[in-house]
């Protein structure tokens, strides 16, 4: 018995839909708090938080156990006049997030750089204190502040399945489908300060 090309065209959107439906009820997701601290050493520490970012679809996949990755990319730029600003340095800081059925316990792996920590959480609220803020995070720079430039960091949040079901992948395997993407927000400007001679 052969299927109508128009069913399967429907079937296909419906399974779309499905799959989509963590992106459409996201939106308010937001960083905020958004912190930067330089010292003499020019060592820069960032701080912030994710808001509004727990909808109640995103929550039902967790408590199901598909795990998901939680992402924040970090920009320190440089300001230049006229033109697009200059990136100075980045970081990625990866939370994977596991919830175990049986034992009623979130295992989060942060990883950082080369470093990599396990941390179990058995609420979600627990859970999402962990993983909702980016405490005094070190930003490693190559070349010296330069004191006259203008400098500001660039924070954004993103969130995906670390593995679909195999149908939406075959099916889905050319689309991205954040379940969760911040707009950047960006610090305020800060200088280099002036090192001692």
């Amino acid at each position: 018995m052969k299927v109508p090309k128009t069913s399967l065209f429907f079937l296909l959107v419906g399974i779309l839909w499905v799959s989509l439906s963590s992106v459409v009820q996201a939106g308010e997701e937001r960083i905020a708090e958004l912190t930067v601290a330089v010292d003499s050493n020019d060592e820069i520490r960032v701080s912030a938080e994710l808001i509004r970012w727990m909808n109640p679809g995103l929550s039902e996949d967790i408590e199901n156990g598909i795990p998901k990755d939680l992402f924040y990319t970090i920009v320190l730029k440089k300001r230049i006049g006229g033109w697009f600003d200059e990136e100075t340095t980045s970081k990625t800081i990866k939370h994977a997030i596991k919830y175990d059925v049986l034992k009623k316990q979130y295992l989060i792996t942060t990883r950082e750089g080369n470093t990599t920590q396990q941390k179990i959480a058995e609420t979600r609220q627990e859970m999402m204190d962990l993983i909702s803020k980016v405490n005094n995070v070190k930003m490693f720079i190559d070349k010296k502040l330069k004191t006259r430039h203008t400098y500001y960091v660039s924070v954004k949040a993103e969130m995906k399945a670390s593995r679909l079901p195999f149908f939406l992948e075959y099916i889905l395997f050319f689309i991205p489908v954040p379940e969760l993407d911040t707009p950047w927000a960006n610090s305020a400007p800060f200088y280099a300060l002036e090192t001692p001679p």
